[in-house]
């Protein structure tokens, strides 16, 4: 493959993967947004594992676009850096740690580092978003209590059969390619 059509096909699954995610963010928006959320677009976090780095630039991307068109909420710009930035790293950690390796073990050890990624960041500064005097009690409570279950579900216990099944049909795939 030539390097202008790879950054082509680079590009396009980062758009791909930017889309999806705004998408899966603001059709699911009163799940998406506030301190108990269950942000089911961060099923795509677990992609790196598969696709590679393209996922992991698109799901930030994405996160970027819902973050600043939030439905029903005014975009806050302290949430449209600190959650883009949450997602880069714990997309980029997915990446690292399970691209080209995956197993159940590896998977699983990589959706529970993104879900805890997320919550330090995202759970440490929204309750000073949401709440007018924030104490570190709320910032327990409010910010990790309130994220790391939702993340929990949306990565480990969506997109780790999410992500097994695409594996799964992907190799398939190959192996059809390849009689041909």
């Amino acid at each position: 493959m030539s390097s202008s059509r790879k950054r082509s096909q680079i590009v396009a699954e980062v758009a791909v993967f930017a889309g999806l995610y705004f998408a899966l963010t603001i059709t699911l928006a009163p799940i998406s947004f506030l301190p108990f959320q269950v942000r089911v677009s961060d099923i795509l976090i677990m992609a790196s594992a598969i696709v590679g780095i393209s996922a992991t630039y698109g799901v930030f991307l994405g996160c970027i676009l819902a973050n600043l068109f939030p439905v029903g909420y005014p975009p806050n710009p302290i949430d449209i850096v600190g959650g883009s930035i949450a997602n880069l790293l714990a997309s980029y950690a997915v990446y690292r740690i399970a691209y080209g390796r995956q197993g159940k073990l590896r998977l699983t050890i990589a959706s529970l580092t993104s879900a805890s990624i997320i919550t330090l960041i995202v759970g440490s500064y929204l309750p000073f978003i949401i709440l007018p005097n924030v104490s570190w009690g709320d910032v327990v409570w409010l910010g990790y209590a309130g994220v790391f279950p939702g993340e929990l579900i949306s990565q480990t216990i969506l997109g780790l059969p999410l992500i097994t099944a695409v594996k799964k049909v992907l190799e398939a795939r190959k192996l059809q390619i390849k009689e041909y």
